[in-house]
């Protein structure tokens, strides 16, 4: 009699199953639809571009410079996307990308490797600072990061001596392994877009851990979270660390394009990871995004800032643009929730 109940009338786990089931397949075909939209997008600025510069924009050196001028700005937006995902917001990421920067450059007498180390250890101890202000104090992450990028810019300032630093406390220049580490490459790629394929690689498997699943289900609902035993607390710190290894490397290749440690050299890669981000299709109220997304986001921006230079557009103009773009896209992704 029970086997025959069984038949006829489906346990509550079958039917939990398939109501997860049926929400994965939703979610994965919102997924795909959000991303053939935002390649539209991006191949339609790209035509216009191609157009206003009478076909220069569409070649392939051209294409490949896109690429690798905004390998910075991916490798600290893919940090920005998992603090977005758990409903956060990490107003800092731009300030360590300087910092980071910095102190790369004064610690040059200690080789090559060791420095990209001291920069790698500092800013573990300020993603764990941030992430627990944010959990354990309750503390809003905007006002935490913001307060966060103002000591971090404030450290850079004072050790660098209060502008950009070109060798290390005692002389030592820049490690020639370093500087060679925007220009060379393998079989013809450049190092650069390289390490931002492994930051893309590590970060989609990441999002697959179960650490990763958590982090949405964090932004989706803390409370359910939390019921459900998720670690919030390890989840959430180990976000923040993350984003601040991400623009440590930012900072690490910022001085091997440039030559130098600036603690200015990512103001404006916080507000543009953001703009990545939400452009992407990101949801500022957390539990959604995609490093999909966020690639083709930046890919945008990167059109977007080649479009408004063939335009002869005012440099002080253009930040202003893309604070537009942050609002409708937020107001594009508020109502797409709405809907659903």
């Amino acid at each position: 009699m029970a086997k025959l109940l069984e038949k006829i009338m489906p346990s509550e786990k079958a039917n939990d199953a398939k109501g997860s089931l049926g929400s994965t397949r939703k979610s994965l075909n919102s997924n795909l639809k959000d991303i053939i939209q935002l390649l539209g997008v991006l191949l339609g600025m790209i035509a216009f571009a191609a157009i206003l510069s009478k076909g220069v924009f569409i070649q392939p050196i051209n294409l490949y410079n896109i690429l690798t001028q905004n390998c910075i700005l991916l490798v600290v937006s893919l940090g920005q996307l998992l603090i977005i995902i758990t409903k956060g917001i990490d107003l800092s990421v731009g300030m360590i990308v300087g910092f980071s920067s910095v102190l790369i450059v004064l610690t040059q007498d200690f080789g090559s490797v060791l420095p990209i180390l001291f920069a790698l250890g500092a800013v573990i101890v300020i993603g764990i600072a941030s992430g627990c202000l944010v959990h354990y104090a309750k503390l809003p992450a905007f006002v935490v990061t913001l307060a966060m990028s103002q000591i971090v810019y404030s450290i850079g300032k004072v050790i660098g001596g209060g502008a950009a630093v070109y060798s290390g406390f005692n002389g030592s220049p820049i490690s020639p392994g370093l500087l060679s580490l925007y220009t060379d490459g393998i079989f013809g790629i450049q190092y650069p877009l390289i390490i931002t394929l492994v930051c893309i690689i590590a970060i989609s498997l990441y999002l697959k851990t179960s650490i990763g699943h958590f982090t949405y289900t964090i932004g989706g609902n803390q409370k359910t979270a939390y019921l459900s035993g998720v670690p919030i607390a390890r989840v959430k710190i180990t976000a923040y660390i993350i984003a601040g290894l991400l623009a440590c490397i930012g900072g690490m290749l910022f001085v091997a394009r440039v030559g130098l440690g600036d603690p200015q050299a990512g103001d404006a890669l916080t507000m543009d990871s953001i703009a990545a981000v939400t452009v992407g299709g990101a949801s500022l109220s957390g539990g959604a995004g995609t490093v999909v997304g966020t690639i083709i986001g930046v890919l945008i921006l990167g059109v977007l800032n080649n479009i408004l230079n063939l335009l002869n557009v005012p440099p002080a103009i253009q930040p202003a643009i893309k604070g537009g773009l942050i609002l409708l896209a937020v107001y594009l992704n508020s109502r797409k929730i709405s809907e659903r």
